[in-house]
């Protein structure tokens, strides 16, 4: 395959034009850095792995890919299957969880360039459209059920029973009956915060609006000293390079985890890069965005941290900024470079409810439960394989999910064919007889399946 690189050779380097992709490396440096990080924590591992994958991925993807606009970085949907997968192996945050993660990185990032390099993109449309909206409600659910014990100041439990609501439930639970009153108020105002700043301010980013007031009432009323959990001080200087542990990579159990995280990350990134295409004319190819997405999951594997793709968040804040190259997402680079460089110490003073409040302000766009209303009464079987998706992945877990999904998918499209009217008859030569046994049965759809048939056919 010829890869051309995106370096920004088309775009004039006039001085306006770089001030104004600087504000805009900027800005998405301001609002997805913090998401960053406290994805990072809902996936398992320490916060500055989000922000090591945030200095490695999105310059690579967006190079190698087709789309100029696509941002790649940690997303909630791949943050809620990494903890489904990784839980059973390892403690979260423990060296091993840590090491396992990288592995992960590092089998999603070549299985990506395998399906490029066997044409196995068609996989992609693996996962149907109503499985993908039920898993991606019931992950939103998840992952606000992981910040329950930092949302009321309680540590986070030592082992998790399983990703799913009744295990969160019960950890509520205990939770509850631990809690301190001061870290629920706070936490309820950084929300309340977050909600204002949304209306009032939606030029500047939420999660920035919350982390630093929580920084200013952490310093003001001395929380650390009186036993509030903080996110602590992150190590500082450049991202260490070192390669994954291999020993995990035989293990059939990670690369069957590895392949369903591959087919959920293409799929998410195909969607969003089309549609940027058609709204902006980017090119948009999905063998080249494998190659992107491949490349970054591999450097991602070498710095620590855990498997990315195209972020929708992070795409509409780069499209809203009016760019139409990729130097934004070089400025985004070098600034997440410079936080690592220089502002570890200060995340020592963030309480840890405030990156909860990150997270649930940034998943709770997800949970659109009227989609799946809407996806109903279009079609009851799109909404039954949906609603499917959506229970089994909220009550047993977000692999199951996925799998129960295609499963009922898979049940619906034979259930359609089934039910499709059809005409038959047999066809002969005009010049055979009826007693000539070479005849041909020809079937065809019958009425409005026959019409809805031609009708599909000539979309693009």
């Amino acid at each position: 395959m010829r890869v051309d690189i995106h370096f920004p050779r088309n775009d004039p380097a006039t001085l306006g034009g770089i001030v104004h992709d600087a504000a805009a490396g900027a800005n998405l440096a301001l609002a997805m850095l913090p998401k960053a990080m406290a994805y990072a924590a809902v996936a398992g591992v320490p916060p500055v792995y989000g922000l090591y994958a945030s200095c490695a991925a999105p310059a690579l993807a967006v190079v190698f890919g087709s789309n100029r606009l696509l941002f790649t970085g940690p997303v909630g949907v791949m943050t809620v299957l990494v903890l489904g997968s990784l839980h059973h192996f390892a403690e979260p945050f423990s060296p091993a969880y840590i090491e396992l993660a990288a592995s992960l990185t590092l089998m999603v990032g070549v299985l990506n360039l395998v399906f490029v390099a066997a044409r196995l993109g068609f996989l992609v449309q693996a996962i149907p459209t109503p499985v993908t909206e039920g898993f991606i409600a019931a992950a939103a659910l998840l992952i606000i059920g992981t910040q329950v014990s930092p949302a009321l100041g309680v540590p986070p439990p030592t082992a998790r029973s399983g990703v799913h609501l009744p295990a969160f439930l019960a950890e509520a639970a205990e939770a509850w009956a631990r809690r301190d009153v001061l870290v629920p108020v706070l936490f309820a105002a950084c929300i309340a915060i977050a909600l204002l700043a949304r209306r009032l301010l939606p030029r500047i980013p939420d999660a920035l609006i919350v982390v630093s007031l929580a920084l200013a009432v952490a310093f003001a009323l001395g929380l650390r000293e009186r036993g509030v959990e903080m996110v602590g001080a992150l190590p500082t200087g450049l991202p260490p390079v070192s390669a994954p542990p291999l020993t995990p990579l035989l293990s059939g159990q990670l690369w069957a985890s590895a392949a369903l995280l591959t087919l959920v990350g293409m799929t998410e990134t195909s969607s969003i890069s089309r549609f940027i295409a058609r709204r902006t004319g980017q090119r948009f190819d999905p063998g080249r965005e494998a190659v992107g997405q491949g490349l970054a999951n591999l450097a991602v594997s070498f710095v620590g941290g855990y498997p990315v793709c195209a972020s929708l968040s992070g795409t509409s804040v780069n499209l809203a900024g009016g760019v139409r190259g990729p130097r934004p997402i070089y400025f985004f680079t070098a600034l997440a470079l410079l936080v690592a460089l220089c502002l570890g110490p200060l995340f020592a003073h963030l309480p840890r409810f405030a990156l909860a409040a990150v997270v649930i302000m940034a998943v709770v766009s997800l949970l659109d439960l009227r989609r799946l209303m809407v996806l109903w009464r279009a079609d009851r079987l799109d909404g039954l394989v949906a609603l499917t998706t959506f229970l089994v992945t909220l009550l047993v877990g977000p692999e199951k999910g996925i799998l129960a999904g295609v499963g009922a998918a898979a049940l619906c499209y034979l259930w359609r064919g089934r039910l499709a009217p059809v005409h038959e008859r047999l066809w002969r030569p005009a010049a055979a007889s009826e007693l000539d046994s070479a005849a041909t049965k020809l079937v065809r759809l019958a009425g409005h399946a026959f019409a809805e048939l031609k009708k599909r056919a000539k979309e693009p």
